[in-house]
């Protein structure tokens, strides 16, 4: 496995009192180091050990300021960088040949991160357009320095990881077409049939579908106007379509409070609850205990969409809290804790057996499964929402607490049958009419 340790150079520069980043990459055989020629103060580097692997760990540390002072946004800046090229360090070691990474690899790579034109292919652009595949193929190299349309920052891994996934499939599916490439003129709603028609036959959902669509309209309405006015994907579809979810009721929830666990099971068990009781995202987990909390309130901005959101801390909350003294330990990636969580469940009895319909291959299909099966680190968020929705409280006040920007987003957390919507009427027209 792959590990990139970073530290700071001894040498500082005794105008800005900066120092720069250092990088140590290490793989088998391989063990290179290297400038990330990102640079800072050393007082925002932070040293310490993960108390899950007992491994030191290292960082920018951005300190909690009301006000965004230059000093606070070139820091930002710098960490945004150092992160973003962390990724791409990662995506590539990913993609290249293991067998003939050089001895200056990580230098190249690491220049090649912040100076990308001079490693564009120029003399291939001006002897003939790129083909579908070679533009994908650098709108990836690129895509760890892209921009998030909303948020300003830079693309997450996971993106950039979508991205490579869909141009694997594109690959094999010119292969089965005895394709080597595609010409732009070629991505049309013939493509598209053919496409859609090759990912059914991989028993792919129609969700599953739908992000690869998303994505190929992405790459092509990013292209160039000379490339991208010879495609057409004006009857490109994105498949969709209202997942078979679950929600955990207060009862459940109860369950797996009072469950009997230890070691890690325990961690993923009270990471849970503090979801299902602030509405966060797993991405903003840590963020619960590492933010200030004053007068029974937590105020951060979320990771995916840059939203403030204020959150009132709920007892259960603080019980977890106060267990590990608040300072939580560091979380499990999010598909290690998709796993244990399901344990977790399963141990605490949720084990009704739950429908699931959705559409596989092109095809309705219908099955049926424990519930705890179903459960990973989303259903918190999900279980918060409709919790507070059968409580009664108003949609807009919950949309507030989690950051939901629509109500149409929003919406789809909800998990409440049709019985349940009758009784929410029910009561709201007897708390009424008694009063009458």
């Amino acid at each position: 496995m792959a590990t990139i340790t970073p530290r700071l150079s001894r040498k500082k520069d005794l105008e800005t009192g900066k120092v720069e980043i250092l990088i140590r990459f290490r793989h088998g055989r391989i063990d290179q180091y290297a400038g990330s020629s990102v640079y800072i103060k050393p007082k925002y580097w932070y040293t310490k050990k993960n108390k899950d692997t007992g491994k030191m760990v290292s960082g920018i540390s951005i300190p909690n300021a009301r006000l965004l002072t230059p000093e606070i946004k070139d820091l930002q800046q710098a960490k945004s960088t150092y992160e973003g090229l962390i990724n791409y360090v990662k995506n590539e070691f990913l993609a290249a040949d293991k067998e003939v990474i050089t001895e200056d690899w990580l230098r190249v790579l690491i220049d090649k991160f912040h100076f990308p034109d001079k490693y564009r292919p120029k003399e291939l652009e001006k002897e003939k357009p790129l083909s579908f595949l070679e533009y994908i193929n650098a709108f990836i190299d690129m895509a760890p320095k892209r921009k998030d349309k909303d948020t300003g920052r830079l693309l997450s891994y996971n993106s950039v990881q979508q991205y490579r996934a869909t141009y694997q499939h594109l690959k094999k599916f010119a292969a089965k077409e005895i394709k080597n490439d595609f010409e732009f003129e070629e991505i049309n709603t013939e493509f598209y049939d053919k496409f859609v028609a090759y990912l059914q036959g991989l028993d792919f959902t129609n969700n599953s579908i739908g992000k690869h669509i998303k994505v190929i309209k992405t790459f092509i309405n990013d292209a160039p106007a000379d490339l991208k006015n010879k495609a057409d994907i004006s009857r490109f579809h994105v498949f969709s379509e209202d997942a078979d979810t679950v929600f955990l009721n207060e009862n459940e929830l109860k369950q797996i409070q009072q469950c009997d666990l230890s070691g890690r099971l325990e961690k993923v068990r009270d990471y849970f609850l503090l979801l299902a009781w602030t509405g966060c995202r797993y991405s903003d987990s840590e963020k619960i205990s590492k933010t200030d909390i004053k007068d029974g309130f937590i105020t951060f901005r979320q990771q995916k969409t840059n939203e403030k959101v204020t959150i009132p801390i709920h007892p259960a909350v603080v019980e977890v809290l106060e267990k590990y003294n608040y300072q939580m330990p560091k979380p499990l990636s999010n598909q290690r804790f998709n796993e244990y969580i399901k344990e977790v469940a399963k141990a605490a009895g949720i084990n009704r057996l739950e429908t699931i319909t959705k559409t596989v291959g092109g095809k309705l299909t219908s099955i049926k499964m424990p519930k705890y099966c179903l459960i990973g680190s989303h259903t918190g968020r999900r279980s918060f929402c409709t919790n507070m929705y059968l409580l009664g409280i108003p949609t807009y006040t919950i949309m507030a607490i989690s950051g939901h920007r629509t109500e149409k987003s929003f919406l789809k957390y909800l998990k409440v049958s049709k019985e349940e919507h009758a009784k929410l009427m029910r009561d709201a027209w007897e708390r009424t009419y008694n009063k009458m």
